[in-house]
């Protein structure tokens, strides 16, 4: 999915990135952070700043989705670089644009994390170790860990429907399919990049599409905050049309051919 692409701006009044300086890994050893963010001025800055007093040698690119609160201005003074849809296209296409940078550029491995607060920075390297390890996908799940918030009723049981449906299409036992705290791998983000990839409802459907292509998946424990942003990409109402559309999408993902997982 186009977009413009902007590197970390240069000029006075930006945040500090470190208080000293230090030799950075080089670029096959560094993590790209992919931020979706649709109207997430509000919580972006503490986004990045958990980010960078957790994990400073983190690269960490910003995909605005269509905005118009003043997330992207807010990005590049916070030095990210940026990614800007032209206009709202959706959760699945802001997290394909951003895994595509990071394919483009050579990234090892891109961690997708949600801008409204509810990812936890300490969640991420147990999810790049499972990738250094053979995973090709790694998910964060809320389920595996105690005290994390599970969300209303609708929610919790919309994941276990995710969940049911997901093992009888696939045979995958995964504990919470709809997460969006993932780290990928090269073959990882090498699917993510594809054109069969559902640009809309990505978080279970993208999983069929991985077993399909034969893809190792892991699953790591993962504290999940509530949602700062009732208004986020997913937020409020958009939480029930979300569960129906996933629920349909993960039918054509699953009746898909093979050939539709060439690019």
């Amino acid at each position: 999915m186009g977009g413009r692409e902007r590197g970390p701006p240069r000029g006075r009044g930006l945040p500090p990135r470190r208080l000293r300086p230090r030799e950075r890994p080089a670029l096959s050893e560094r993590v790209l952070v992919v931020i979706p963010a649709w109207n997430e001025a509000a919580n972006l800055h503490g986004v990045v700043g958990e980010l960078r007093g957790a994990r400073p040698d983190d690269d960490l690119l910003v995909v605005d989705d269509g905005s118009t609160d003043g997330t992207a201005e807010l990005a590049r003074r916070l030095g990210c670089r940026l990614v800007e849809l032209p206009f709202h296209l959706g959760y699945g296409a802001a997290v394909q644009a951003g895994v595509k940078y990071g394919l483009r550029r050579g990234y090892p491995v891109a961690v997708t994390f949600d801008g409204d607060g509810q990812h936890d920075p300490a969640d991420v390297e147990p999810l790049i170790e499972a990738v250094r390890q053979g995973a090709d996908v790694a998910l964060g799940s809320r389920f595996l860990s105690p005290g994390a918030y599970h969300g209303g009723l609708f929610r919790r049981a919309g994941r276990r429907l995710f969940s049911l449906l997901l093992r009888a299409l696939t045979g995958l036992r995964l504990t919470d399919p709809t997460s969006g705290l993932k780290a990928l791998g090269p073959r990882g983000q090498t699917l993510f990049a594809l054109a069969r990839f559902p640009d809309r409802f990505p978080d279970a459907d993208a999983l069929v599409l991985a077993r399909r292509a034969r893809l190792a998946l892991a699953e790591r424990p993962a504290r999940m905050r509530q949602s700062h942003n009732r208004h986020s990409m997913h937020g409020g109402g958009r939480a029930v049309a979300y569960t129906f559309n996933m629920f349909l999408s993960l039918l054509v993902a699953a009746a898909g051919r093979e050939s539709d997982l060439r690019g």
